[in-house]
């Protein structure tokens, strides 16, 4: 069986995929930011601001 080299892999991604991949990478560092920091975390959930603990 043979695999694809990660250099294919990513040379066969569309820009979309490309951006939801940075995206998450984005999520992890300000989640990691925010439990190293123990600030509060803010989102919008059923259009109203919530403030959450990043735990």
């Amino acid at each position: 069986m043979a695999t694809a080299k990660p250099t294919q892999l990513k040379k066969n991604r569309t820009t979309s995929e490309k951006l939801e991949e940075g995206m998450k990478l984005v999520k992890a560092d300000l989640m990691a930011y925010k439990k190293a920091k123990n600030s509060k975390l803010v989102v919008l959930q059923d259009d109203k601001i919530v403030f959450l603990n990043p735990e």
